[in-house]
């Protein structure tokens, strides 16, 4: 457990580290599987607002047109991790939902604080939205996704696109998720090395930067027009002491009207989708996500 999370680059040293080796953390073998065969991946560039910023495709050899694009966000406290960091989990929805995926390099934290990752992020959507060479946009539109802090940019770009009125996303999917940068939630009691309470908040002071904990940007639960959101499907993990955010973040969008699947899978912990080799529960997860994503194709 402590050796996973330290893997992500959560450990005291982290941002000790250069940001190169930040963005190259990958799970190490013994817990991951082999990647599907039939599915291509390429890393390229598009131009941001600020910056180049790297994507990664994952294609299946039988890509569906009518299934959605999937943007996705990587985790890692908003400090670590990059493109290549959750290749298991990106090319296996690819594969089983027969679908594009892309996953964006955000700028990382403390070096670009809030809100760098979600301009990067938001730059990327765009540019899924409408670039030529990806062909014609399919009726099911765009799927957002994303793992722990991925999860957080995923969910703010649902804010930031209802905010302005914009309906490119489809549906959101969050892997557990923080949502809220108050900590509130009953189960931030949840000891888990490495996600102790101090370096939550560490971690999110160094992503927020001058932001107020209670902007929606940073904690998507503090959004006053859940009507406007995006249906969603959130999976969390019984031993995370963010697990609670999502669990509120259900309610709140089902009270507004708006569809939302929770599942929370007991005796894990928080990162288990990188795991899938000793965790069994993130090849459910895995399936639940791309029956979401080709159910989004019938709605």
């Amino acid at each position: 457990m402590l050796l996973l999370l330290r893997a992500f680059g959560l450990n005291d040293n982290a941002v000790k580290r250069s940001i190169a080796s930040r963005k190259a953390v990958r799970v190490p073998a013994l817990f991951t599987l082999p990647l599907p065969a039939n599915v291509t991946m390429e890393t390229s560039s598009i131009q941001g607002r600020s910056e180049t910023i790297v994507i990664k495709k994952y294609q299946p050899a039988r890509l569906n047109p009518n299934r959605p694009r999937v943007l996705f966000m990587h985790g890692g406290g908003w400090l670590a991790g990059g493109v290549d960091t959750l290749d298991h989990l990106c090319a296996s929805v690819s594969h089983q939902a027969n679908c594009l995926v892309v996953s964006v390099d955000y700028r990382l934290s403390p070096e670009t604080p809030f809100p760098g990752a979600l301009e990067d992020c938001d730059d990327a959507l765009s540019w899924l939205a409408s670039d030529p060479s990806l062909g014609p946009m399919p009726a099911a539109g765009i799927v957002v996704m994303g793992d722990s802090a991925g999860g957080n940019l995923a969910a703010a770009l649902c804010v930031l696109r209802a905010q302005r009125g914009d309906s490119t996303i489809k549906r959101q999917i969050l892997l557990y998720p923080p949502l809220d940068a108050t900590l509130a939630s009953e189960s931030m009691s949840i000891n888990l090395p490495g996600l102790e309470r101090p370096n939550i908040v560490r971690m999110m002071d160094m992503y927020r930067g001058k932001a107020e904990l209670t902007n929606p940007l940073l904690s998507p639960l503090f959004f006053d027009n859940f009507s406007a959101l995006p249906p969603a499907l959130l999976i969390t993990a019984d031993i995370d002491p963010i697990r609670d955010d999502s669990a509120r973040y259900a309610e709140k969008l089902s009270a507004a009207g708006v569809h939302a699947r929770y599942l929370n899978y007991p005796g894990v912990i928080h990162g288990y989708f990188c795991m899938p080799r000793v965790c069994p529960s993130a090849m459910e997860g895995i399936t639940e996500i791309c029956k979401e994503i080709m159910a989004s194709a019938k709605a």
